[in-house]
């Protein structure tokens, strides 16, 4: 799986431009960078390649973030979705994920209106809510790429908006990403030279990061909740492709 240099750098500058949308809107760089790598390395092998250079890309993003860090809505996170990880994984190994992809798909789409329902009607994500739609996103995070997008979703549900919601993103998807490297290597799915790749694509998006970061501070509020639901649409419409395609 080895990829040679030209090919390498070239998937190394479409990490670079995918880390300035997944800044931006908390997500979207998993979506990009999947559908740039299945042609090359083949779909088994891209999640435990980007569950690597994930450590990294969000790494560079927290960073930037981290003054905004929700740490309640972190525990809940954390704690109703390594579980679930852990089955994902589990099943990734053994399943094919149409019917959950699908499934997935259809939920983050309509997520759109009923976060716009919710809000209407003043009403936030309580601590259970929250932990139920975790573990759903733990669960997924194991079998499939480009889940942020139900994080992401999930935080803003529960009343999180702007750097709150990528700062808690960032710190989430670090912790799953290496619990997902190491069940992977577990499993024999993560080689030395998918480590690798997922290290350049990893540093390859810093600068992406550090340039989301400034435009983040630059964009007023209600314009980065339209941006992150315009991905949120993009990403549920790429579970369903994906899964059908």
């Amino acid at each position: 799986m080895l990829l040679d240099a030209p090919t390498l750098a070239a998937v190394a500058a479409v990490a670079l431009a995918a880390a300035v949308v997944g800044g931006v809107g908390g997500f979207g760089t998993g979506v990009i960078l999947t559908a740039a790598l299945v042609p090359l390395i083949g779909i088994k092998a891209v999640i435990p390649v980007l569950a690597v250079a994930g450590v990294i890309i969000n790494a560079g993003r927290f960073w930037f973030y981290r003054a905004s860090l929700d740490r309640r809505a972190l525990s809940v996170v954390l704690v109703a979705s390594l579980p679930f990880l852990v089955l994902g994984t589990w099943i990734y190994t053994l399943l094919d994920a149409r019917a959950l992809g699908t499934v997935l798909g259809i939920l983050v789409i309509a997520f759109i209106p009923v976060r716009r329902f919710l809000r209407s009607k003043s009403i936030v994500f309580g601590t259970a809510s929250l932990a139920a739609g975790s573990g759903v996103f733990g669960l997924a995070s194991g079998v499939a790429s480009g889940t942020g997008v139900i994080l992401v979703s999930l935080l803003l549900g529960a009343g999180l908006t702007g750097q709150a919601v990528l700062a808690t993103d960032a710190l989430t998807t670090i912790a799953l990403d290496l619990c997902k490297a190491a069940l992977f290597q577990r499993f024999d799915l993560l080689d030395a030279d998918a480590a690798a790749t997922g290290v350049v694509i990893g540093v390859a998006t810093i600068p992406g990061s550090a340039l989301a970061a400034w435009l983040v501070t630059r964009i007023g509020a209600h314009l980065h909740v339209l941006f992150i639901e315009a991905l949120i649409f993009f990403g549920g419409s790429f579970m369903l492709w994906h899964a059908w395609r």
